[in-house]
């Protein structure tokens, strides 16, 4: 009787010890998986944090601005490559120096505005502190404010709109010189000295000239709609020899030329080509502009059209020497051949030409034989879309 008390107590104490010893084990199981779960979440988060520092540091290298970081002091903690470009110097020469080292003057005000606790805005010339170049720039500024309201420093993001600039003024350089035309010839239609045929023509003159400022007009405006994206020009077909008649139509007026005269070579080649009418009158235009301008009383000034090695090439001829020290600077802005600072008719010449109709500008001025402007294109114009 007492063995099998015994038995049955044992066996009660040895049921407890494994059920004290199952809960034990379920409950260091649980901590386990709570453990495992919350490393695993630690990871995910870590993870996650990766992930976004990498998408931060691709927008932060990629993003087609430049990004700069300053603390509270104007100290420079971070840049991008595109604002390097922008201000023109080697990253590592940036990070670490005070803005005033590398800042040009004229953003102060903006910067001073970002370290107050308020957003500042800045557009126009920045001028590099080391090379002298010169780019416009649009930027905004803005502070970092932290929870506790402390200002630890701002953001500038800069935005080099150069070409925008360049197109508009190549733009109002071009239309006030047409809308100058036409005023011309609408003060000859108020002559009362013109007959009646003489009247028609001018009639017919001032509604080529209007249609062309509408012309331009729109394609001013879609360029700068398109802004830094792709774009499509108007590209059509046109005659060589067809196209050059235009022109002397629009330019053959006495109000224009006076005693000077303009015609076509007589070895001009015709040939049908792909272009952007509008632009490439502008270009062909301010070639002829350029050489009336410069020519004498009688001088005659010759255009031509050439096919050569595939290309299409349109020059314009006049018996006036370019000086040299004036050769040596044309094409850049604010040049001509008259002089430093007379405009942008042979800057627009190029940047139309290689910007937009994948061309080349080149010119020959000798005593022996005048001066010549040639602009060349291929015949068939390339599908792919223009970047500005």
């Amino acid at each position: 009787m007492k063995d099998s008390t015994f038995e049955h107590n044992s066996y009660q104490e040895s049921k407890g010890i494994i059920s004290q010893n199952f809960d034990e084990s379920a409950k260091a199981i649980r901590e386990l998986d709570f453990v495992a779960s919350a490393i695993s979440d630690l990871q995910k988060t870590k993870e996650a944090l990766r992930e976004s520092e990498e998408k931060y540091r691709m927008l932060f290298s990629n993003v087609p601005l430049g990004i700069l970081h300053f603390d509270s002091n104007g100290i420079i903690t971070n840049c991008n490559e595109n604002f390097a470009n922008i201000i023109d110097l080697q990253k590592e020469n940036i990070t670490g120096k005070y803005l005033s080292e590398v800042i040009d003057l004229h953003l102060v005000s903006a910067i001073e505005s970002a370290l107050s606790g308020t957003v500042g805005h800045y557009e126009g010339d920045f001028v590099s502190k080391t090379s002298g170049k010169i780019t416009f720039i649009r930027v905004n500024f803005a502070p970092i404010i932290l929870d506790n309201g402390l200002n630890s420093g701002g953001v500038g993001i800069f935005e080099d709109i150069t070409e925008r600039k360049q197109i508009e003024k190549i733009f109002f350089h071009d239309i006030m010189n047409t809308a100058g035309s036409l005023l011309n010839f609408f003060e000859l239609l108020e002559d009362e000295d013109q007959n009646l045929e003489e009247k028609k023509e001018l009639i017919q003159v001032f509604g080529s000239l209007a249609k062309r400022i509408i012309s331009e007009i729109n394609t001013h405006r879609h360029l700068l709609i398109s802004g830094k994206n792709k774009i499509l020009l108007n590209i059509k077909k046109i005659s060589s020899t067809s196209f050059l008649e235009e022109m002397i139509d629009f330019y053959n007026h006495k109000d224009i030329m006076d005693t000077k005269r303009i015609l076509i070579d007589r070895y001009s080649v015709d040939t049908e080509f792909e272009t952007d009418e509008t632009i490439l009158s502008r270009i062909v235009g301010n070639m002829i502009k350029n050489s009336i301008e410069a020519s004498s009383p009688n001088e005659e000034i010759t255009l031509k059209c050439s096919l050569i090695n595939g290309m299409i090439m349109f020059s314009v001829h006049n018996s006036v020497v370019i000086p040299d020290e004036i050769q040596q600077q044309l094409f850049t802005r604010s040049v001509s051949t008259k002089g430093a600072g007379r405009g942008l008719g042979l800057y627009s010449m190029k940047y139309l030409t290689e910007t937009y109709l994948h061309g080349t500008v080149s010119f020959i001025s000798t005593k022996e034989k005048g001066t010549t402007f040639t602009v060349s294109y291929p015949l068939k114009y390339s599908n792919e879309e223009v970047s500005i």
